[in-house]
């Protein structure tokens, strides 16, 4: 190891660590920043550039898999969580999707915490410095707008060729209006609600990753180096403020090494690894909240079987061969959606959510579910030959929570993760109705009804209709429903950090990444993963002119 002391360490080479790393570096060039990652830098033999490569990288080695335990509100099912273990971290398995929440979404943080810097309004420059909307994505004057000028390149499906029109595109869309489902909305405008297109960080068939987006040139990188905890100055005596709290003088590897810090540590290592660091570092073990208020967007995938056509409708189909299909993942529209007042409230009453939780619940326009149709099954154990497509309904404000741990044994250094998905009854009610609303849409619309058969049912399942009942539709969420690998707030803001990310009652640590978000967002996290580490790094170069 070649480094052994610097400026700044960060803790994790994923989205968060690779923005907060090059800005530190870029804005200060004499600053010493190290970045530590787990895993390694991706090789050649690994497909991280293609949109399908993606899937095939779930369980690779780039991939931590943790492995929760089962799970008695999904039929006692274990759950294989997904996320990077690698530099770029997510932003190499990912599928590009990239929405931002609602406004409401943000403004909630503030709400829950009593920081007003977290609400949309602050956030919003950060999440514009991120973007760059090409001129044709630019939207009505009256809605917040959308990035020109940062280092990712964002694009909507059927903007990004004149090539890429799925066949299935405009009944999708006339189907969704005969639900009363209009395209109104715009992505990216702090106003989901609606029908829009589909916006991703695809750039001509090519994945944009944190570390290649946000340049790392002048940051000392250790790769294959798993960081275990902290090393504290109670250690070390003569170093111990009289009344003061302890601090964090550097890392412990995994190798038995150390890496000592003059400034500060940033821990960047995601929702599952940043609280279990700081869990598994000595004399840190008390520290209250973390682990706790995990969140993560449960969903449940269904597969559906085109009718005979003479046409190619969805891929794998000889007349969708041309490579523009193939620029980004097979879908072109999006629809968010609110629940009835009514549904809301009674699961709400039944929940006993009151206070600052309940009134950031009601505010009009919050969107509780994500509905996507792909024109592929993805990896249903079907073959791709343009007979099947599939869906995905998706909660994205649930209120479930789990719990992240450290296992006893100080030998094991697996996580303990408890998700207790599907446990509330606002999530129940409203995945039911998400669920039924895309059975509607497949198979109880004039629009859609000359191309899909039929539900293809999981192994052990009957297929669902538009007439099946709640029971039936929620049994087969139990027992089928899984994570979109979205865990957040396991580190919320107020109550792990305060307002600028340092760790409460510690010196010397922050934590930027997933785990500091304290309510769920709407839509997929990356977008607001790469805002908040903007902010974070501003105010981590704010602090070091004040020295």
């Amino acid at each position: 190891m070649s480094i052994t002391i610097a400026d700044y360490i960060v803790v994790g080479g994923g989205i968060t660590g690779c923005v907060i790393a090059s800005r530190l570096k870029q804005k200060n060039p004499s600053l010493t920043v190290l970045l530590v990652e787990a895993g390694p830098n991706p090789k050649s033999e690994h497909d991280v550039t293609s949109p399908m490569g993606g899937f095939a990288l779930q369980g690779s080695e780039l991939d931590w898999q943790y492995s929760t335990k089962p799970d008695p509100n999904t039929k006692d099912r274990t759950h294989t969580l997904t996320a990077g273990k690698t530099l770029g971290g997510g932003s190499i398995l990912n599928y590009g999707g990239w929405s931002r929440g609602d406004v409401a979404d943000y403004d909630a943080w503030a709400r829950l915490t009593g920081y007003e810097e977290w609400d949309y309004e602050h956030l919003l420059p950060y999440f514009q410095s991120v973007e760059s909307f090409g001129s044709s994505e630019q939207v009505p004057s009256d809605l917040s707008p959308r990035g020109i000028e940062g280092p990712m390149r964002i694009t909507s499906a059927n903007s990004s060729s004149e090539k890429r029109r799925y066949p299935l595109g405009e009944p999708l869309c006339k189907a969704w209006s005969e639900l009363g489902v209009e395209r109104t909305a715009y992505g990216c405008t702090g106003r989901n609600e609606g029908l829009s297109e589909w916006l991703e960080n695809w750039h001509n068939g090519q994945r944009q990753a944190a570390h290649h987006a946000y340049s790392l040139d002048g940051v000392e990188i250790l790769t294959n180096t798993p960081v275990i905890g902290f090393v504290i100055a109670q250690e070390y005596m003569s170093l111990i403020k009289a009344d003061g709290p302890p601090r964090v003088m550097g890392v412990s590897l995994e190798s038995g090494q150390a890496v000592q810090v003059k400034r500060e540590v940033i821990l960047c290592a995601g929702a599952v690894g940043s609280p279990t660091i700081l869990l598994g570092s000595p004399g840190l073990q008390d520290l209250s909240g973390a682990g706790a208020n995990m969140i993560d967007h449960f969903a449940l995938f269904q597969l559906f079987k085109l009718k005979p056509s003479d046409k190619g409708l969805a891929l794998g189909h000889t007349d969708l061969n041309d490579p523009a299909f193939f620029l980004g993942m097979p879908s072109d529209y999006v629809v968010y959606v609110g629940l009835p007042r009514d549904l809301l409230t009674k699961a709400l009453d039944e929940d006993r959510i009151t206070g600052v939780e309940r009134d950031a619940l009601l505010e009009p326009g919050r969107c509780f579910l994500e509905m996507l149709v792909l024109y592929h099954p993805l990896s249903a154990p079907v073959p791709a030959d343009g007979s099947y497509i599939s869906s995905s309904v998706m909660l994205t404000l649930p209120s479930s929570r789990g719990r992240i741990s450290i296992p006893k044994d100080r030998l094991d250094t697996h996580p303990v993760i408890e998700p207790n998905y599907f446990s509330s009854a606002l999530d129940r009610l409203a995945l039911v109705y998400g669920v039924r609303r895309m059975l509607q849409l497949m198979l109880d619309t004039k629009a859609f009804h000359p191309y899909i058969e039929a539900e293809v049912p999981p192994p052990g399942f009957e297929a669902l209709h538009p007439g099946s009942s709640d029971a039936e539709i929620e049994a087969r969420i139990r027992g089928a429903g899984v994570a979109h690998y979205h865990t957040v707030g396991t580190c919320a803001l107020g109550s792990v950090v305060d307002a600028n990310l340092r760790v409460k009652g510690i010196d010397g640590v922050r934590v930027c990444d997933a785990s500091i978000l304290p309510s769920s967002v709407g839509g997929h996290p990356q977008a607001t993963l790469y805002g908040i580490a903007e902010k974070a790094a501003e105010m981590v170069l704010n602090d070091s002119r004040a020295e």
